[in-house]
């Protein structure tokens, strides 16, 4: 018994000894490929956003503001050299996609954003009568597929999402002096006006609270969680429901973006724009930039990984850094270099089934592929962390889960002499983190948790918990 008694101790040793700010996340972010920025392989101007089909399958949304046209192009199979579909003139003055069906068309004008559904693709273009316009994606091409759906003609619509069922979410209005509105609309499966008429009516319309330019929306498979970016009130909100009841504000969920940068030009105020929901990892991912900025504008540029539950930020990606580690500088691409975008205008975000993020740069004129060296945690947002008594502990303090071993729900207690930033983290035998069971700032109590491990094979487990700078781990066994 004694060689296992310090073999545990030492895999403590090693895995405790790390920093705080390490517990979530283990790995590291780098990108796997940016697509080259030349007339063989690149988007051919600037390139607002990208939605995922597959891994290495996705197609990029294109805008050229000075005209007000818009085109897509997708990939299929790529990398940084290679994997565009069709002859994409680089710069094209007068590129402009195309839907059709028959007698029927609508050109691409100001689209912002995109989604992808199997291989249907979304895009929320503000044409005079605002359509969302649906295309397909195949291997060879990009086509129009017949239907669309008219949004109205009087309101802008940007960010655009679809759920399991197909329903499609898409903001609608807002700016510095309105408040905007989510229009959610049925399935094209369930609404035959898609295919015709093309003037149906939102099943579900949400009014957001405050004015404001509502660049983002992600939607959970379920269609329960539905997040909206607000880049005036430097926001994001998650309502909870779903389109037959209605939605509801979640004051539990907090996030408003807080940094700020300056330069000798100035101080620059970034903002939230397009968002992703991580349904099998339960993480929400949102771009975070400033408004179309060149110049100083390079110098920041971030994906934010979020809670799903209380928006707490969990990671980064810190697409800027990485541009200026890769070139040696903000606004630099030497060489076609195929790791690094460069020019920093991180938007947009989605990702493919095997948790490969994709991003793209508005100025640099691609799109990138990120890879994480870890694996991402499944955070538990069905846990409830219950107050057991109001009194202030004297210290610091870990119960024993109980019961112990289990199969498959234990009960872990703590104690918490102080108000904190608190995580509890569960681990394999090998330290690697297999799930976030609590992320929440608490106040000073004694508190209990239920933990599931339904989803877990059995063995032996580690559970860590960190109150600020404060850390306890110990032991427990599932036994199925």
């Amino acid at each position: 018994m004694k060689k296992y008694y310090y073999l545990y101790m030492a895999i403590f040793l090693v895995i405790f000894s790390l920093p705080i700010s390490s517990q979530t996340f283990d790995g590291e972010w780098s990108v796997a490929y940016a697509t080259t920025d030349d007339g063989d392989n690149g988007t051919g101007y600037n390139t607002i956003s990208v939605a995922v089909v597959a891994e290495n399958d996705f197609v990029a949304l294109v805008r050229r503001g000075t005209n007000l046209t818009s085109y897509l192009v997708g990939y299929n199979d790529a990398d940084s050299t290679s994997g565009r579909q069709g002859n994409v003139p680089y710069a094209p003055a007068g590129r402009q996609t195309r839907w059709d069906n028959f007698f029927d068309f609508v050109l691409m004008e100001e689209a912002y954003d995109l989604a992808t559904n199997g291989n249907l693709v979304f895009v929320a273009n503000n044409d005079a009568e605002h359509n969302i316009l649906v295309f397909e994606w195949k291997e060879d091409s990009v086509y129009s597929y017949p239907m669309r759906m008219a949004t109205g003609p009087d309101l802008t619509i940007w960010g655009i999402d679809t759920d399991d069922d197909g329903k499609v979410y898409v903001t609608q209005g807002g700016d510095s002096t309105s408040a905007g509105k989510v229009l959610i609309y049925d399935s094209p499966d369930n609404d035959g006006s898609w295919s015709n008429g093309h003037n149906g009516s939102p099943i579900y319309t949400l009014d957001i609270p405050d004015n404001g330019y509502l660049r983002g929306v992600a939607v959970s498979g379920d269609g329960s969680r539905l997040y909206v970016s607000n880049f005036v009130t430097r926001e994001i909100y998650l309502f909870e429901g779903d389109a037959a009841n209605g939605y509801t504000l979640t004051e539990e969920f907090s996030y408003q973006v807080n940094e700020e940068f300056t330069t000798d030009n100035g101080t620059y105020v970034p903002g939230p724009w397009g968002l992703k929901y991580m349904d099998n990892k339960n993480l929400l991912f949102a771009g975070v930039d400033v408004d179309f900025f060149t110049g100083d504008g390079y110098q920041y540029g971030k994906m934010k990984v979020l809670h799903p539950q209380t928006g707490a930020e969990l990671d980064e990606i810190d697409a800027a850094q990485w541009n200026f580690d890769i070139t040696g500088a903000y606004d630099n691409r030497p060489n076609q270099i195929g790791i690094a975008s460069g020019y920093t205008s991180t938007y947009e975000v989605d990702f493919d089934a095997n948790y490969n993020v994709y991003s793209q740069s508005y100025f640099g004129w691609t799109v990138e592929k990120w890879q994480y060296s870890g694996e991402l945690p499944v955070i538990d947002i069905g846990t409830s962390v219950e107050k057991t008594d109001l009194g202030i502990p004297s210290n610091f303090n870990l119960s024993q889960n109980y019961p112990n071993p289990f199969n498959p729900t234990t009960t872990i207690s703590f104690d918490l002499n102080k108000d904190a930033s608190v995580k509890l983290n569960i681990y394999n035998i090998a330290g690697e983190l297999v799930q976030t069971v609590l992320s929440d700032n608490l106040s000073a109590g004694s508190y209990k948790v239920d933990f599931d491990a339904s989803k877990l094979s059995s063995g032996t487990y580690i559970y860590s918990l960190s109150a600020d700078n404060q850390r306890i781990t110990k032991k427990m066994t599932l036994i199925k």
